[in-house]
C-alpha cells in the first residue's frame, strides 16, 4: 500500500513536545501506527482480494476458452474470433471489460455476466473487511490528535487531522481502484482520455480537458446536439497547432451533462462532472476548505495565496495558458489586458497537456477554458460552477486555484470542461 503523508507530519512532531507535557506524540507513535495499519490491510485486504481476483480471472479465461472451441466447432468465425481476443486481453493482465453491444457473441455476454456478479461480490466482501481496520484506525488517530489538543500544541494537532482525512480518503480511493474493474492508479477510456486518481476523493479525474476531437465523436453518434461548439469564436487563424486537440469551447453546462450520459452508456461506465470540491483536491487546495451542511461554491473559504503552478507571482514561464503577449500580439480583444513578459506562446487556446502537469499528473487545472464543475453556485441555485479560469485573463484573483466563476448552465461562452470516472461500487 502506498506511504501516506503521516510519517513526514511525524518528523515534524519528533522534539517538539512540551517539556511540561509528560504525553508526547513522536515519530515511533505515528510511524508504528502507520506501518501496522498498512501490514493488516495488506494482509487482509489487498493481498486476499488481488488473489481472488486472479483466481477469478484464471477461470473467465478458461470459461472463454470452451466458449472459443464450441465457436470454432460450430464453425462460427466472428464469435470465435470476438472470444479469442477477449481471452487474449485477459491474458495480457490489463483487461477492462468493454460493454456489451450488438455485436457481442450472445455466449461471450453469458460469461461476461457471471464475471461480473463473481467481481461485484469480492468488491463487497473486500469493503466489508476494509471498514473496521479503518475505523479503528481512525480512532487511534483521534488519540493522537487529542493528546496534541490537550498539550496546547494546536498547529500540529490541526496538521495531522488534515492528514489523516487526507490519508483515510486516499485509502478508501486506493482500495476502491483496486477492488472493481480499473485496476491500477491510472485508466484510459475508448476515446483515449485518462485518468488518475486524487486522494481526498472516491473519483477518477481525466488528467486533460475534454478535447474537440472527443466531442466531436459525441456529437457524430448524438442526436439534437447544438452545433456552437464547432464554432472557435473567431480564433480558427489562430488554432494551428494539433486543432483536434485543443479544448471544446462554448458548451454549456446542459452539453456537458450530454457528454457525460452519451459516454457513460456508451462504455457500460459512469462519468460525470466533478464536484466543486472535488476539483479543489485535484488542483491541491481541498484539504483547506471545511465543508458544512449549507456550505455551498459561494461561501466556501477561498485561499488567497496558491495558483495551479504554486505560490509564485506573476506566474513562472510555463505556469499556463493565459492571457499574454502572444495574445495581444495576434489575437488582441477591446478591454482585454495581457501579462508583459509572459508568453505561453498561444494567442488563444492550446492543445492540452501543452504545459506542465500538477503533482498528481493532471494537466491546465489554470488556463485554457473555464470548466464546469456539477454544483450549484449558491442557494439560489440559478447558475453553476465554474473552475481553472482561462486564456483570456491575467488578474490574479482569477488565476487564484480558489477561484469560482458561474454562468446559468444553458450559456455558452469560452467555456469548457473535464470528466471523473465514478468506480463501480
Amino acid at each position: 500500500m502506498r506511504q501516506t503523508p503521516v510519517v513526514i507530519i511525524a518528523l515534524a512532531l519528533v522534539g517538539m513536545a512540551s517539556p511540561s507535557n509528560s504525553q508526547t506524540v513522536s515519530l515511533p507513535d505515528v510511524a508504528e501506527m502507520q506501518a501496522k495499519y498498512d501490514e493488516r490491510v495488506g494482509a487482509e485486504v489487498l493481498r486476499p482480494h488481488e488473489a481472488a481476483v486472479a483466481d477469478l480471472n484464471a477461470k473467465f479465461s478458461a470459461a472463454l476458452e470452451r466458449a472459443q472451441a464450441a465457436a470454432q466447432k460450430a464453425g462460427n468465425l466472428d464469435d470465435a474470433f470476438a472470444i479469442k481476443k477477449e481471452r487474449e486481453a485477459v491474458l495480457s493482465g490489463k483487461y477492462l471489460m468493454p460493454q456489451d453491444d450488438d455485436k457481442t457473441p450472445t455466449s461471450l455476454k453469458a460469461i461476461r455476466a457471471t464475471y461480473r456478479a463473481s467481481l461485484a461480490k469480492l468488491e463487497a466482501e473486500s469493503d466489508k473487511a476494509l471498514r473496521p481496520l479503518k475505523d479503528a484506525y481512525a480512532r487511534s488517530l483521534d488519540t493522537l490528535i487529542t493528546t496534541l489538543t490537550r498539550g496546547g500544541r494546536l498547529e500540529e494537532a490541526m496538521t495531522l487531522k488534515k492528514v489523516r482525512e487526507d490519508m483515510l480518503s486516499s485509502t478508501a480511493a486506493t482500495v476502491a481502484a483496486a477492488t472493481n474493474d480499473l485496476t491500477g492508479k491510472s485508466f484510459t477510456n475508448s476515446l483515449g482520455m485518462k485518468f488518475v486518481q486524487v486522494p481526498g476523493t472516491q473519483v477518477l479525474f481525466c488528467i486533460h480537458e475534454t478535447r474537440y476531437k472527443d466531442y466531436a465523436a459525441y456529437a457524430a453518434d448524438g442526436q439534437n446536439i447544438d452545433g456552437a461548439w464547432k464554432s472557435r469564436r473567431g480564433d480558427e487563424p489562430f488554432v494551428m497547432d494539433r486543432p483536434e486537440e485543443h479544448p471544446v469551447a462554448r458548451v454549456s453546462w446542459d452539453d456537458a451533462q450530454g457528454f457525460c450520459a452519451w459516454l457513460s452508456k456508451k462504455e457500460g461506465r459512469t462519468y460525470r462532472l466533478p464536484t466543486d470540491r472535488e476539483w479543489s483536491y485535484a488542483v491541491g487546495i481541498g484539504q483547506e476548505e471545511k465543508w458544512e451542511k449549507d456550505t455551498t461554491p459561494a461561501t466556501i473559504f477561498k485561499n488567497e495565496t496558491d495558483f495551479p503552478w504554486g505560490t509564485q507571482w506573476p506566474p513562472p514561464a510555463g505556469a499556463g495558458n493565459y492571457s499574454d503577449e502572444s495574445r495581444k500580439a495576434k489575437a488582441p480583444a477591446n478591454n482585454s489586458q495581457y501579462f508583459e513578459d509572459y508568453d505561453d506562446g498561444f494567442p488563444t487556446t492550446a492543445p492540452v497537456m501543452s504545459f506542465k502537469s500538477n503533482k498528481l499528473g493532471i494537466y491546465d487545472l489554470g488556463g485554457n477554458v473555464w470548466e464546469w464543475c456539477e454544483d450549484w453556485y449558491d442557494s439560489a441555485k440559478t447558475d453553476r460552477v465554474l473552475r481553472g479560469s482561462s486564456w483570456t485573463h491575467n488578474e490574479r484573483g482569477n488565476l487564484l486555484s480558489s477561484c469560482r466563476d458561474r454562468h446559468k448552465p444553458n450559456e455558452r461562452l469560452n467555456l469548457g470542461f473535464r470528466i471523473v470516472l465514478v468506480p463501480s461500487p
